[in-house]
């Protein structure tokens, strides 16, 4: 968050994005209260700066415009290629509210999991609220205390600093019971049974 980097970026006119990506070139936007502003940007100075993705803070230097102060909001990929067919940005003013998606990073090693248990999440990024003076970039699910048939729900990063956007009692991971667990669960339980009638067997028969 400390890092702030200047971005330098043309502003668009007449070439379309199609042509832009075909020059190496990435069509970027920036969100205002005003007027939008779009522009774009080699790739190689988004791999270079952008992409180190430790930071949300950046200066943009527009031909035409002053430098702009201005937060990452969302950078989008092809879904074949993942080559970045787009990046947009907020502008920053005082006290104005930010909508940003969160990365959601697991950490620690689930007690389900060491007991054979499967752990799934379901949500990779969030959808938080924030203002200007409070920026983060990634969350960490701590998932040691979670047993089989535990959920982790996401009221549990619940923080006074942000706003999440999603129901609080949205389950964001879980751990199953694995197939090879369910089938020596089921395989124990069918024994117990045939142990039982074995017993109620040998009982009648006296």
């Amino acid at each position: 968050m400390n890092n702030i980097i200047n971005i330098q970026g043309e502003k668009i006119k007449k070439k379309y994005n199609r042509e832009l990506r075909n020059s190496g070139y990435v069509p970027c936007v920036i969100y205002r209260k005003k007027k939008n502003i779009t522009f774009s940007v080699l790739i190689s100075t988004l791999k270079k700066n952008l992409f180190k993705m430790n930071y949300y803070k950046i200066y943009l230097k527009i031909k035409n415009y002053s430098k702009i102060e201005a937060i990452l909001k969302e950078i989008q990929f092809h879904p074949i290629t993942e080559n970045v067919i787009h990046v947009d940005f907020y502008e920053l003013k005082k006290n104005n509210k930010y909508t940003l998606s969160i990365p959601l990073i697991s950490e620690g090693h689930s007690i389900g999991v060491s007991k054979g248990g499967e752990y799934k999440l379901f949500l990779k990024k969030i959808k938080l609220k924030i203002l200007k003076y409070f920026f983060l970039n990634k969350i960490f699910l701590n998932i040691s205390n979670l047993e089989i048939g535990n959920n982790f729900y996401l009221k549990k990063i619940y923080n006074p600093k942000y706003i999440l956007l999603h129901f609080k009692k949205e389950v964001i991971a879980s751990v199953f019971p694995s197939r090879n667990l369910l089938k020596e669960v089921n395989k124990k339980e069918k024994d117990k049974k045939d142990k039982k009638d074995k017993k109620e067997k040998e009982k009648n028969i006296n």
